[in-house]
């Protein structure tokens, strides 16, 4: 193994270490508890001096970059919490909290400063794959589930696919109201109509694409009768009972 390759794999190891430790069986997140050990405060450190030259392929840095997001969200809720321990129940609801939060806050990657909203932009610009709004988590209910482990280099195709079904099967993401013919979808599909459109596909054939059998079926038999609504989204915190 090179240094290179050293390099990223020690990160990976730090930050697989403490979703292994404080992620929930629901995808939720021990912050209290994350907030009192600092490795995450240690990793998010570690960033600043990370060689972003070394991600030299699409899918290394793509992985890397989502997984970064997904740290950072995890470290900026840290971050609220040791200022403002009520933030565990306030989650980001207001809507100047999430622009503190989302495009305020600022952290240092490879010796650049970025907000969360820096990175979203970049992956949507760089790698035009909307199934990256499914592997980005902002630690909100509302969010898709962060992973148990990382997203790699490797399989990083069948993870997003893996991502996007799973969400598309919550009832943050997709839910059915047959008797009204009414698909209830997450507002994600509103907020990023753009990218989701940018495959050739309309926003019903890109769900019909992901979600499980019964709605499939039930967009093939109503066709054009289908109609879409936005599930209204949940920016309370993601904290695991065990914090509560």
């Amino acid at each position: 193994m090179n240094s290179t390759q050293d390099e990223i794999t020690g990160l990976n190891q730090k930050l697989r270490s403490i979703i292994d430790r404080y992620r929930d069986a629901e995808g939720k997140v021990n912050y209290f508890a994350l907030m009192a050990d600092k490795s995450m405060v240690a990793y998010a450190e570690s960033l600043a001096d990370f060689d972003l030259s070394t991600l030299t392929t699409k899918e290394k840095k793509l992985a890397f970059w989502i997984n970064c997001y997904n740290a950072l969200s995890i470290y900026g809720v840290v971050k609220k919490l040791e200022r403002d321990p009520d933030f565990a129940i306030k989650g980001n609801k207001s809507w100047f909290g999430r622009v503190r939060f989302f495009a305020l806050q600022k952290f240092n990657v490879g010796g650049e400063e970025y907000t969360l909203r820096n990175i979203e932009n970049s992956i949507r610009r760089d790698f035009e794959d909307p199934r990256v709004h499914f592997a980005l988590n902002c630690s909100s209910l509302g969010c898709p589930l962060l992973k148990d482990g990382l997203y790699s280099a490797e399989n990083i195709n069948a993870e997003l696919d893996a991502s996007t079904k799973l969400y598309l099967r919550s009832n943050e993401g997709l839910r059915l109201d047959r008797e009204e013919g009414v698909l209830y979808v997450s507002k994600i599909f509103k907020w990023y109509k753009k990218d989701f459109e940018a495959t050739g596909k309309s926003i019903m054939e890109y769900i019909r694409e992901y979600a499980p059998t019964e709605i499939r079926e039930f967009i093939d038999e109503r066709k054009d009768k289908v109609k879409i609504k936005n599930i209204e989204y949940d920016w309370g915190l993601n904290v695991s009972e065990d914090d509560e």
